[in-house]
């Protein structure tokens, strides 16, 4: 498979039947072609059991990586050259959905006529369409790393519309690693902790390329921490709190713990909050405006308590 063309790769581990009925029936229905799909599963005993249960022709070839959900993360993108575009998908996705406003493609986003009520998610059309149109605008805005809306809740997402900076994000914000497109960097995959390795990836990329691209007008039907089997199974709430913990402190102006979650689980919220010492022109911060006073010949600022300054005078530089 060339560079231009994406891979679909799929982590499994002990649930052949469930990526069976879910995500490669996904796939099938919709017609991706079956020569794109690759399996990754722990070790030789896993590759005889998803071959002895998986149709023939329902997939590429079954990859024997490595156990556990860090070195088989790891193990995925040094798998494929650099630059690779790759499909990342859980093998438990019951379905993909599309969030519309009235059940219709909306002309943009009118905040004033706008309702979330009405939204409504409706089974994707196309998804090889969405995932060429995923790769070529993250091309375009030169980011590596797409996404989905992580939540199967269209009140809280974007409907979609014509303008596609109606539904997209390129701040930071959590890529869910169940469906996820990358165009293959191997320093960015590199995941050192066993659980909430999709916030650590999201970070990388979002450090390396300054935004991480999600689409909030699709999601995806899933049943995480629920799903019988899987790599979950080594999941504990200690191991997931400590890899929360680890991250707000590697990263702590980008992320911080949340342990008020009804599941119990502890969670992490992202946020860059970095202060830029020096704004650059163009910069899309936003700065507090100063009112002044202005005179025809020279642009002034009147401060109370101090004395009239001449603006023309300081050294800004003119962007």
């Amino acid at each position: 498979m060339s560079l231009n063309n994406y891979i679909v790769a799929i982590p499994s581990y002990k649930r052949p039947q469930t990526l069976k009925n879910k995500s490669l029936r996904v796939l099938q229905e919709q017609k991706i072609d079956p020569k794109r799909i690759d399996i990754f599963v722990a070790d030789k005993e896993q590759e005889d059991i998803y071959k002895n249960e998986l149709p023939k022709g329902a997939y590429n070839k079954i990859i024997v990586g490595k156990p556990g959900i860090k070195n088989i993360r790891n193990f995925m993108p040094k798998y494929y050259p650099e630059g690779q575009k790759i499909f990342y998908m859980d093998d438990d996705i019951g379905q993909i959905f599309q969030n519309f406003n009235h059940g219709k493609t909306l002309p943009r986003l009118n905040k004033e006529t706008y309702d979330k009520k009405h939204n409504k998610l409706i089974k994707l059309k196309n998804l090889h369409k969405f995932i060429e149109k995923a790769f070529a605008l993250a091309k375009e805005k030169k980011m590596d790393n797409w996404g989905v809306y992580p939540v199967e809740n269209p009140y809280f997402m974007k409907p979609t519309t014509r303008k596609s900076d109606d539904y997209t994000s390129t701040y930071l914000s959590y890529i869910i690693g169940f469906m996820t497109g990358v165009i293959n960097n191997r320093k960015a995959e590199i995941r050192t902790i066993d659980d909430k390795e999709d916030y650590e990836r999201s970070i990388k990329y979002y450090l390396k390329d300054g935004g991480v691209l999600r689409f909030n007008n699709v999601t995806c039907r899933t049943n995480c921490y629920k799903e019988p089997g899987g790599m979950q199974v080594e999941r504990t709430k200690k191991r997931i709190h400590d890899s929360a913990v680890y991250l707000t402190k590697e990263y702590p102006k980008l992320c911080t713990l949340n342990t008020g979650k009804k599941s119990g689980f502890s969670e992490v919220r992202m946020k860059d909050k970095r202060e830029t010492s020096s704004p650059t022109c163009g910069s899309s911060k936003k700065h507090t405006k100063i009112k002044g006073k202005k005179t025809k010949k020279n642009t002034r600022i009147l401060l109370k308590g101090l004395q009239e300054i001449n603006v023309n005078n300081l050294p800004i530089k003119k962007c």
